[in-house]
């Protein structure tokens, strides 16, 4: 354990007095996380405030656990920490150093661990909603039994509802709609469509309520993009009719022509004239050739010169004809792209309402439903005064990490629950109620799913009008209650990035535009380390090359400019690993290959070639921060050996099971002691021979099946690799120790099947198997 305190400067001092309501913009690097973990601690140091009354909401899992291991190392620490020693750590967080100060100081660990849960309430907002759930269940309209939903969850309950969705529409001839869908994946290949119908399931407000989208789609798309409900080919027709059309440009466009006398001039006047003779639909037909007979490619009048010779204003009457061609082509692309969208919205649609209620009939609910269900609760008229009533008897003081990162639903969740922080003496006379909310605008980069620096301004501005008129109120009243009003304070300084790298981005910042980023004033300068550094842009690669010596790539499974790409990057960072890249931060040393990472928007095919070709260029490198769970060699030997435990006599998983790390056979002894009769079973023959070396064999084999029939799926995995087998040990020693991430996963698999199935073997298997080529979780690169 560290456990270190650090002392707090400038506004970081400032944002960890409990008496005020702190909103913090935080830069990367300024220390939020220590002035988050510091606030708490200056506020489990208040006598008038249990432990059990903070809640501290954060983005993701791993903030969470880092800002709960903090917080407990500390507490940890003071417990045995000499008086001398004591005080400076609380110095350092601004706290009193009486001596009653650092008794209640050693007594918090033990306060802590007496919360309700075993500690701090410190959640992902995910996780709290859940909770919250579980806690009113019935009034959430929760059906008993109902649980969050993983990931493999999700991945085959889509599977089973597209499939359904399929055969259900081949009973009863949906061609229409078996088509759309055929096309769909046409244009964006499987995995591609597959993405889009759960994109359609996630926006579930698209579908569900009196506003919900209907089967019936068209009309609505059209007025979304700016039509009429009902528009449709007869549009068109008006736009080319002579009220709509400007003819009189275009006739003084053909005298033009005709005046001209030339072959070029004389056919563009015929185009004209046999244009104007036809009907409104079709000139919308013979609308392309009238455009190729005025204009070149580029849009520019043809032979603009030589008719400005015969009528010196051709070019505004050409440019009047162009504005009338382009409505008409505006309006056709309109249509076009209705009649693209509609079947897809109308598939969607249908894959949506099944998904929910695969859902309700499974009793699953995924993260949406967690923050839609709790957002709901906390707002329904009849129940949730009485909700928030109990929930305020819990929590005084809400602390919000990574605020940039939180969405419309999940901020109605955090102003229900500080609805009465500021609403007069609330429930509780002259309580003190506090939040504190830390974030940077820079960092709100998941606008797909509802967040953007506007949100955070606005819930910014929210609580600063809230208890802005809350502190009025009370001075008007000349009321004895301490209501204060919101502090908004900044970290501007950073302690581990480059200053060159801060002012790129404040160059980025004025360029955009504040206004962009939400915010209301300009933003100060950001301050970093005075030490050497760089940001370089790359030349964009793109589809022509210009390289004489660009390789032809063999790799047909990813396109050109990807090759050129991974190419490239290869190439750099081999360079800086030969050249030298010196690095200044810490002790002067030249870069190495884990200093390096590379970022890749999707963990697709370039991600795989860019390894590749670092291993090929001579660049260690560890591999994808991601790894498919069905494919690494340690888990293809114990899946192999669950295989063999349910069905003896599948004579490739033994063989497999065999010549692995766990039995330790060579392929050499698998053609000497395999050797058998063609109609005698591989494991008859092992366990019937009186050779030693296959009896030892047939023997540990003997004890698999023995303990199979009675272990669940994880257990059996544990006593493989840890207990009589050794497997583990056995598995890192011929793999290396990569192979733990994905035995660990493994692990994890079997233990989220056995927590949502009855355990069984032979159901773990085909659950497995069925989402095998899952990309199944981030791990370290």
């Amino acid at each position: 354990m560290s456990g270190a305190v650090h002392p707090l400067k400038d506004n970081q001092a400032l944002a960890v007095d409990p008496q005020e309501s702190v909103w913090l913009s935080a830069s990367a690097g300024t220390g939020k996380t220590q002035v988050l973990s510091a606030r708490v601690l200056r506020l489990l140091l208040r006598r008038d405030v249990d432990p059990s009354q903070i809640l501290c909401l954060t983005f993701t899992k791993a903030g969470a656990a880092e800002m709960a291991t903090r917080i407990n190392e500390v507490l940890a620490n003071w417990v045995r920490m000499k008086p001398e020693a004591l005080a400076k750590d609380l110095l350092a967080i601004g706290a009193s150093v009486s001596e009653e100060t650092q008794s209640r100081a050693r007594s918090l660990f033990a306060s802590v661990l007496d919360c309700p849960g075993g500690g701090l309430r410190i959640d992902t907002i995910h996780a709290f909603a859940q909770w919250l759930l579980a806690a009113f269940p019935e009034e959430a309209g929760l059906a008993p039994g109902s649980r969050a939903m993983e990931d493999r969850d999700r991945d085959l309950l889509a599977h089973q509802v597209l499939a359904d969705m399929l055969v259900d529409w081949e009973r009863t001839d949906e061609t229409a709609l078996l088509s759309a869908l055929s096309m769909l994946s046409i244009r964006m290949g499987a995995d591609g469509a597959r993405a889009w119908l759960m994109r359609c399931a996630d926006a579930r407000e698209a579908w569900f309520g009196l506003g919900g989208w209907q089967d019936d789609v068209e009309p609505r798309l059209r007025q979304l993009i700016g039509m009429r409900a009902d528009a449709g080919p007869e549009d068109l027709a008006d736009l080319c009719s002579d009220a709509q059309f400007d003819v009189a440009a275009l006739q003084r466009c053909a005298a033009a022509n005709a005046a001209w006398g030339t072959k070029t001039g004389l056919a563009s006047a015929d185009s004209i004239t046999s244009w104007l003779a036809a009907g409104n639909a079709d000139r919308v037909r013979l609308l392309d050739p009238l455009t190729a007979a005025l204009f070149t490619q580029k849009g520019d009048p043809r032979s603009l010169k030589s008719l400005e010779k015969h009528d010196p204003a051709y070019a505004e009457n050409a440019a009047a004809v162009q504005r009338s061609i382009d409505s008409v082509g505006e309006l056709q692309r309109a249509l076009a792209l209705v009649e693209w969208l509609a079947p897809a919205l109308r598939i969607g649609r249908q894959f949506a309402l099944r998904w929910d209620a695969a859902k309700a009939r499974e009793g699953l609910i995924d993260f949406d439903d967690q923050i839609r269900r709790a957002a709901a609760l906390l707002s329904r008229a009849d129940v949730a005064d009485w909700i928030r009533y109990k929930l305020d008897r819990r929590f005084d003081h809400i602390l919000i990490d990574e605020a940039q990162d939180t969405n419309e639903a999940q901020w109605s969740i955090i102003r229900a629950l500080t609805g009465d922080f500021f609403a007069g003496k609330g429930q509780r006379d002259g309580k003190l109620r506090t939040i504190f909310v830390v974030g940077d605008y820079k960092q709100a980069i998941f606008r797909f799913q509802g967040t953007s620096p506007e949100n955070f301004e606005i819930a910014r501005r929210h609580f600063d009008t809230t208890m802005a008129e809350a502190a009025a109120n009370a001075a008007s009243l000349k009321s004895e209650i301490d209501v204060r009003e919101l502090q908004s304070l900044g970290l501007g300084r950073s302690f581990r990035t480059a200053q060159p790298v801060l002012d790129f981005v404040d160059a980025a910042i004025e360029r955009i535009g504040f206004a962009e980023f939400g915010l209301r004033d300009k933003p100060g300068r950001h301050i970093g380390d005075e030490r050497p550094g760089e940001v370089v842009l790359w030349d964009p690669v793109g589809a022509q090359s210009d390289d004489d010596d660009d390789p032809e790539g063999s790799e047909t499974w990813v396109s050109e400019p990807e090759r050129r790409m991974a190419d490239r990057i290869a190439a750099q960072i081999a360079a800086w690993l030969r050249d030298g890249y010196p690095l200044v931060k810490g002790e002067p040393r030249n870069a190495g290959p884990g200093d390096i990472m590379v970022l890749v928007r999707k963990r697709k095919e370039l991600a795989g070639l860019i390894v590749a070709r670092l291993h090929a260029a001579g660049v260690p490198v560890a591999g994808v921060d991601r790894l498919r769970l069905g494919a690494p060699l340690a888990v293809k030997d114990l899946m192999a050996a669950l295989r063999f435990a349910v069905q003896p006599l599948d004579e490739l998983s033994l063989a497999n099971l065999l010549v692995s790390p766990l039995i330790g056979w060579s392929q050499q002894d698998l053609l000497d002691h395999g050797y058998r009769d063609e109609k005698a079973h591989l494991w008859d023959h092992l366990r019937t021979s009186e050779t030693p070396f296959i009896d030892r064999t047939a023997a540990k084999l003997r004890d698999l099946l023995r303990i199979a029939d009675y272990e669940p799926p994880q257990a059996l995995l544990h006593w493989m690799l840890v207990g009589p087998w050794q497997g583990r040990k056995y598995l890192v020693a011929r793999l290396g120790p990569e192979a733990n991430d994905p035995i660990d996963e493994l692990l994890n698999a079997a233990l989220a099947y056995s927590s949502a199935h009855t355990p069984s073997l032979q159901g773990f298997i085909q659950w497995f198997d069925a989402g095998e080529g899952e990309l199944k979780r981030e791990a370290g690169a």
